[in-house]
This record gives C-alpha cells, sequence and structure tokens, in this order.
C-alpha cells in the first residue's frame, strides 16, 4: 500500500472495515459448489443447459442477498466463478446414528430477499405478493448415497396489514381498509403453488382479541379464493399449548394427519433418478 495516498489508505481502511462487518453478521452463507439457493427438489428437474450455468446465473433471486452487487458482474461470464450469491438465513449439518445406521442430517433455511425486515415493522404482503419475512426450510437426509428432502415455507399473513411500534408493549394490528387484498393474495398463493405445489395452511396466531381480526381476514380470503390447491387450518397456538403444555400439539397434528398422507418429499437414489412427484408442500403461516 505504499503507493497509496493518505486519503486512499484512509477509504481503504473504511471499506475493509465494512466487508469485515458484512463477513461477521451472522446468518450469511455461500457455497463455491452448491446451489444454495434451490431445493433438491428443484435442481433434480433441471435441463442439461440449467446444470452448465453458473451458480450466478441459475440463482433463485428471491434467495440471492448481493444480487445488487453482482448486476454489472452478471454481464460478464468470465468473472462468474467470483460471483457467487450470498444466502441469508440458517443452515446446519449434523451426522447421526439410529440403530448403528449413520446419515447426514442437514437443515436449510432459506430467507427471502423480498420484504425482509424487523418484527413489527415489516407485516403482511406487498402488491407484488411477496409476504414479509417469507423463508423456505428444506429438510435434507443423506445416507450412503441417497438423498430425502421435505420442504415447509412461512411467511407473514398475506394480506395488506400493519404493526406500527409506539409506546405500547404489543401495539395493535392494523388491517388496511382501502387495499385490494384478494389481489396481492391471489399473487401469494398463486407463485406458492406454481413453486411448490398443493399447499396445507397453518396459522398459528391467537383466535380472540387484538388478533382475532387477521385470523377471520385470513380464512376469508382463503374461502373467497375457493381453491381446490388450498387447505387452511387454524389453530390457536398460545390458547392450546398454554403454561408449557407442547403436547397438544397433538391437537393440530391429529388435523393435519389426513392431509400428510397427501404430501410428498423427494427421495434420490444412490446412482438412480429422483423421484418426480410434484411436491405437495406444507405451508405453515404464523406472525
Amino acid at each position: 500500500m505504499l503507493h497509496l495516498t493518505d486519503i486512499q489508505l484512509q477509504d481503504n481502511k473504511t471499506f475493509l472495515a465494512m466487508l469485515n462487518h458484512v463477513l461477521n453478521v451472522d446468518g450469511f452463507y455461500f457455497s463455491t459448489t452448491y446451489d444454495l439457493t434451490h431445493t433438491l427438489q428443484r435442481l433434480s428437474n433441471t435441463s442439461p443447459e440449467f446444470q452448465e450455468m453458473s451458480l450466478l446465473e441459475r440463482a433463485d433471486q428471491r434467495f440471492v442477498w448481493n444480487g445488487h452487487l453482482l448486476r454489472e458482474l452478471s454481464a460478464q461470464p468470465e468473472v462468474h466463478r467470483f460471483a457467487l450469491p450470498v444466502l441469508h438465513g440458517f443452515i446446519t449439518m449434523h451426522s447421526c446414528s439410529i440403530n448403528g445406521k449413520y446419515f447426514d442430517w442437514i437443515l436449510i433455511s432459506r430467507r427471502s430477499c423480498f420484504r425482509a425486515g424487523v418484527r413489527y415493522y415489516v407485516r403482511g404482503i406487498d402488491s407484488e405478493g411477496h409476504a414479509a419475512n417469507f423463508v423456505e426450510t428444506e429438510q435434507i437426509v443423506h445416507y450412503n448415497g441417497s438423498k430425502a428432502s421435505f420442504v415447509q415455507t412461512r411467511g407473514s399473513i398475506p394480506v395488506f396489514w400493519s404493526q406500527r411500534p409506539n409506546l405500547k408493549y404489543k401495539p395493535l394490528p392494523q388491517i388496511s381498509k382501502v387495499a385490494n387484498h384478494m389481489d396481492g393474495f391471489q399473487r401469494h398463493f398463486d407463485s406458492q403453488v406454481i413453486i411448490y405445489g398443493k399447499q396445507v395452511i397453518i396459522n398459528l396466531i391467537n383466535q380472540k382479541g387484538s388478533e382475532k381480526p387477521l385470523e377471520q381476514t385470513f380464512a376469508t380470503m382463503v374461502s373467497s379464493l375457493g381453491s381446490g390447491m388450498m387447505r387452511y387450518i387454524a389453530f390457536d397456538f398460545h390458547k392450546e399449548c398454554k403454561n408449557m403444555r407442547w403436547d397438544r400439539l397433538s391437537i393440530l397434528l391429529d388435523q393435519v394427519a389426513e392431509m400428510q398422507d397427501e404430501l410428498s418429499g423427494l427421495c434420490w437414489p444412490g446412482g438412480g433418478k429422483p423421484g418426480r412427484r410434484v411436491p405437495k408442500q406444507l405451508h405453515g403461516l404464523s406472525r
């Protein structure tokens, strides 16, 4: 750095501090070899041309948090191997054993970069149907060369509502009286069905008090849409499981037991072709 002026040295110090700050923030992940932005289901149903693409070109843009920074580089194929998509969420990998059988258990949660924000400040959906703080969670089991995967999603209740912080401990939810709720709601679930298939919607919010209008609006939207690709279950989590009665989750499990048989995952045999059934996903929507 001997050739740098004093101003350039100070700028360099500032830029390095910014980079170090970002790299030290929890929750950001990248890979030089594996496509973290796609589930095994999506990767199993792609063309040879897709497989030849760089990680940057083929990434699911919902989960690319450095997309703006990579925009100019995307037009330069010669640097694509250095331009890696960054995922925000959570990833963990564990070696496990059951009855002497060893396998790898992997959990990948992908947080959407559309309509992200902190609690209370960002709620509901936008005009494009993006639900606030949407997360796609994939569970993967890798055993003896074979892979199995199951996917769930969650997001804010997909209508136009807000819950702006004030001096109260828990500000009241405010449902918009002028927005076209059905337009945004339908956009959201049209996208969900296209990407994930049939939806089982589980709503965990309170069914009384300030949250009751949200549950009623959600139920009304599902009923009004009248889609055969959606099933809706409202489960008052705080009421049913108060005083740490987690055993009462069996009530919810009993409610979804029949639907659970309709859900599917992906099983990819070692050296073989993966199953081609359209995966039907469990769409869990909470606050």
